[in-house]
């Protein structure tokens, strides 16, 4: 198990601003939880989260982030959308999903510039 990439935490915290039950999840999984794997599907990222001691019983709800949650994300034209998803199994998965029809397997999201927006569109400074 690895460490949160800062594009997670980013993604994380965005997320965590949606409601009280919200943040206590976010928090839990940020500052206990580790990243179990990581997978490019080329149409976006998803990574599980194991929650850490004692944050198993936070995520047993199955249910999904609702709130529009963006990044904009370099040498993506229209970024990424962000759910985060609590599985009956106590495992988190968070999906960054392409809004655009774009490959992101070319995309080092480890060390990709990006920013939180409030809607779809580039990173600013995108020299894609």
């Amino acid at each position: 198990m690895t460490d949160f990439w800062p594009l997670e935490l980013a993604a994380l915290e965005a997320i965590g601003t949606e409601s009280a039950e919200w943040a206590a999840i976010v928090d839990q999984l940020s500052k206990r939880g580790k990243v179990r794997s990581r997978d490019n599907t080329g149409g976006g990222i998803f990574v599980e989260i194991e929650p850490g001691p004692g944050g198993t019983e936070i995520v047993r709800k199955r249910q999904a982030s609702q709130k529009d949650v963006w990044l904009s994300v370099e040498r993506l034209d229209h970024g990424l959308g962000i759910i985060l998803h609590l599985k009956g199994d106590g495992i988190a998965l968070l999906e960054g999903y392409a809004v655009g029809l774009q490959d992101t397997l070319k995309i080092d999201f480890e060390r990709a510039r990006f920013e939180v927006t409030n809607k779809p569109g580039p990173l600013a400074t995108n020299d894609s």
